[in-house]
């Protein structure tokens, strides 16, 4: 599967809210990061879980929506690892995987 991967530089106690996929790996290189996760219920309770990651950690977003980036302490930075949509995954496998393979069978 092909992602799209994107840094984010963050100075020291900078907040950044921006919308995520679901599915969507955020990985620390630098610096603390406090990630509040996108809004969801559990019977009649709103939850936002709050992940904090330390370089090279990571966390996977189960559900998509407006996600924050918080550095803690000091300067991060932060890749995000998002999924390519599946009309583009399909497209690629209809042009170079499967010709390919046809090519391998006869």
């Amino acid at each position: 599967m092909t992602c799209t991967t994107t840094i984010t530089r963050l100075q020291q106690d900078q907040a950044l809210h921006i919308p995520l996929d679901a599915r969507t790996t955020l990985q620390v290189s630098a610096g603390t990061v406090v990630v509040r996760q996108p809004l969801r219920w559990l019977g009649e309770t709103v939850l936002a879980p709050v992940v904090r990651l330390e370089p090279g950690q990571s966390c996977r977003l189960e559900h998509g929506g407006w996600v924050e980036l918080r550095a803690q302490g000091g300067d991060a930075e932060v890749r995000s690892h998002r999924p390519a949509p599946v009309w583009q995954t399909l497209w690629h496998w209809l042009t170079h995987v499967l010709p390919h393979a046809r090519r391998e069978a006869a």
